[in-house]
C-alpha cells in the first residue's frame, strides 16, 4: 500500500492493478500505464538494435532518438536487404486515442515486406520519456510474439468502477478519458445518479461528493 499525490491509494495485486481515487483527484492523472506492462501484454523480446539490422552504434550520439534509427540509410537499407518494412512513427502525446499524460512513448513497428499492416509485426522499435527527469530513455528494440491490439488496448482502454453507497457502476473508456461508457451497474432500472455517457470532467464533479469513490480495475 502506498499514499502518492492526489490522494491517490495504489494497490498492487499479483493479476490486475487497482486504483482507489478519492476526493478531487484527476482521474486521468490517477491511471497508470507501465512501459513493462504495455510490453509484455505481446509478449515483446528484447533484442540488440544494431546487431539485428547490422548498423553501426558508433555513428550515432550518446543520446540517440528514434527519429535518428528511422531517417537512417544504413538502417533503411538493410531492412529493405532483410525483406522488411517499416511503419511510421508514432506518438503517445500526439495521439487523441492514447490516454493523456499516462505514458510517453514513440514506436514504430517492422513488418514482412509482403505483409500487411494488419498483421502481426516482426519488431517494434520503442523508446520511452522518463516523466521526473523529462529525458527519453535509451531505444529499444523487441521481437513482437503477439497481436498488436492488446498493445494499443493497454494504451487506450481503461475500465473504472465506481461506487457511490452500496452501488457499484462499471465504465470504460476507449478515447482517451475523455468520455465514459455505461457497461453494468447493479439496477438495471436505477440510471438516475450515473449516466449512460459520462465525460472526464463530470467524473472528476461526480468525485467532490463525500459518498463517491473510483477504483480503477484495468
Amino acid at each position: 500500500m502506498k499514499h502518492i499525490n492526489n490522494f491517490n491509494l495504489f494497490l498492487f495485486e499479483s493479476t490486475i492493478e487497482m486504483v482507489e481515487v478519492f476526493n478531487d483527484a484527476d482521474i486521468l492523472e490517477s491511471i497508470v500505464t507501465d512501459t513493462n506492462e504495455l510490453l509484455k501484454s505481446i509478449n515483446a523480446e528484447e533484442v540488440d538494435i544494431f546487431q539485428t539490422f547490422e548498423i553501426n552504434p558508433d555513428k550515432f550520439d550518446r543520446n540517440i532518438s528514434i527519429e535518428n534509427i528511422f531517417d537512417d540509410e544504413d538502417f533503411n537499407k538493410n531492412i529493405n536487404d532483410m525483406k522488411l518494412k517499416k511503419n511510421t512513427i508514432e506518438y503517445s502525446e500526439e495521439s487523441e486515442t492514447f490516454l493523456e499524460e499516462t505514458i510517453i512513448v514513440k514506436f514504430f513497428t517492422i513488418h514482412k515486406d509482403n505483409s500487411s499492416e494488419l498483421d502481426k509485426p516482426e519488431y517494434i522499435i520503442f523508446q520511452s520519456r522518463n516523466k521526473k527527469s523529462g529525458n527519453w530513455e535509451d531505444i529499444k528494440c523487441y521481437k513482437v510474439n503477439e497481436d498488436m491490439k492488446k498493445f494499443y488496448d493497454k494504451l487506450t482502454n481503461k475500465t473504472i468502477e465506481i461506487n457511490k453507497g452500496d452501488k457499484k457502476y462499471i465504465y470504460i473508456t476507449s478515447n482517451s478519458g475523455n468520455d465514459w461508457i455505461l457497461q453494468k451497474h447493479e439496477d438495471e432500472q436505477d440510471t438516475k445518479d450515473f449516466k449512460e455517457y459520462m465525460t472526464n470532467d463530470t467524473i472528476k464533479a461526480i468525485l467532490k461528493s463525500d459518498d463517491v469513490s473510483i477504483t480503477i480495475l484495468a
